[in-house]
C-alpha cells in the first residue's frame, strides 16, 4: 500500500510520528510524508523510514488549501496514494485532502487527557489498517557524510561529553539558563565521568534562534562548544555521541532521545507522561506545581547521575 502521511507540526511532533512510520514500514507499506521541511528531514528519506518528503511550507500546499487546482509533486502524491493519514483537527484541511485523494483518515494530533503517550496516540490512526504500533521505533540513522561532519564539529570535546539545549518553543517550559550553566560546571566536576583540566571545550551547548538572541557569546558558559544553526541531522549525529543530554520539553530533547543519547528532559507545565521523548534511555523530571524554574540543580544532578549509572533504561512512551 502507498501511504501519504500529513503532519504540519514542529520538530518534536514529527519525531513522535516515528512509531507510526515504523509500524507502516514493518508491514511493507510505502511511506511518504507531507510536513514542514526542516523537521521532516530527520525521518527521511531513508529505506527504513520515510521514502520521500514533500514540503508542507510551500506554494503547492497553499494552493491545495485554497481549493486551487494545481499540479506538482504534492497533487500527484495525493492522487496516487492508496491512503492519506492526516493528523489534523481542521475540517478545512481534511476536505482539501479528500478532493484529490482516494481515502483520507483524519486523526486528532492531541491526546485526550493523560491516558495516552503522544506517540502511541498518534499511532491510533493506523487502526483502520489493522496495524500494531506497539513496538518502539529504531534509532535515527545518519549518513557517513553527516557522521563525518559531526566528528569535525565536535573536535576538541572529550570522547564522552555533556550536551545541553536550554531553550524550547515556550519560555514557560525553560529551566533558567543560569541553572544550566551551574549544572554544567558542577557536572563536569562531580559527574560519573569528570572531565580533566583542559584548554578546549568540555561540553556541547545547542542554541536555537531564540536562545542565540538571548545568549550572546560572551554570556555562554565557560567551556562550551556552541552549536548554533547546525543542520538538524548533523546535530542529531552529534547528540548521538553524548554521554548525557539535558534539555527542556523541546524538539532537540526529542532528537537526542531518538538518536539514542541518555536523555534527561525537564518539565514544568506539560505532562511528561504524555509528551516525553521516545528513546531507549530517557528520564524525565517534572517540577511540582508546573513551574520548571523551581527545579533545584541538586535534583537535576541526582536524576542525571541515576540515568548515566544505568546499564540500560526502559523505552519511553
Amino acid at each position: 500500500m502507498d501511504v501519504l502521511l500529513v503532519r504540519a507540526g514542529a520538530l518534536g511532533d514529527l519525531l513522535l510520528l516515528r512509531r507510526s512510520i515504523a509500524a507502516l514500514r514493518r508491514a511493507g507499506h510505502r511511506v511518504r510524508l507531507l510536513a514542514p521541511a526542516a523537521g521532516a528531514a530527520l525521518v527521511g528519506p531513508r529505506p527504513a523510514e520515510v521514502e520521500a518528503l514533500l514540503p508542507w511550507d510551500g506554494p503547492q500546499t497553499a494552493a491545495l488549501l485554497a481549493g486551487t487546482k494545481a499540479g506538482g509533486p504534492i497533487a500527484e502524491a495525493l492522487a496516487s496514494a492508496d491512503a492519506v493519514i492526516a493528523w489534523t483537527r481542521s475540517s478545512d484541511v481534511s476536505r482539501a485532502l479528500a478532493g484529490p485523494a482516494r481515502r483520507v483518515v483524519a486523526h486528532d494530533p492531541t491526546p485526550p487527557g493523560d491516558a495516552w503517550h503522544a506517540s502511541t496516540w498518534l499511532a491510533q490512526a493506523l487502526r483502520p489498517f489493522g496495524l500494531d504500533a506497539a513496538v518502539d521505533p529504531p534509532l535515527l540513522s545518519f549518513t557517513r557524510e553527516e557522521e563525518d561532519e559531526a566528528t569535525a564539529r565536535l573536535a576538541g570535546l572529550p570522547s564522552t561529553f555533556l550536551a545541553m539545549h536550554p531553550g524550547s518553543g515556550s519560555p514557560s517550559k525553560n529551566w533558567p539558563f543560569d541553572h544550566f550553566r551551574a549544572f554544567a560546571a558542577r557536572w563536569t566536576q562531580t559527574g560519573r565521568w569528570p572531565v580533566e583540566r583542559r584548554a578546549g571545550p568540555t561540553f556541547l551547548l545547542s542554541l536555537g534562534p531564540a536562545e542565540a538572541e538571548r545568549v550572546v557569546p560572551d554570556l555562554a558558559p565557560a567551556g562550551a562548544l556552541v552549536a548554533r544553526d547546525w543542520p538538524l541531522r548533523v546535530l542529531g549525529a552529534a547528540l548521538a555521541r553524548a554521554g548525557l543530554y539535558v534539555g527542556n520539553d523541546s524538539g532537540p530533547s526529542h532528537l537526542a532521545a531518538a538518536a539514542g543519547a541518555p536523555t534527561l528532559a525537564l518539565y514544568g507545565p506539560t505532562d511528561p507522561a504524555v509528551w516525553s521523548p521516545v528513546g531507549p534511555r530517557v528520564r524525565t523530571l517534572r517540577a511540582r506545581g508546573g513551574a520548571v524554574a523551581s527545579l533545584r540543580i541538586d535534583d537535576v544532578l541526582e536524576s542525571a547521575a541515576g540515568l548515566t549509572s544505568e546499564a540500560s533504561g526502559p523505552p519511553s512512551g
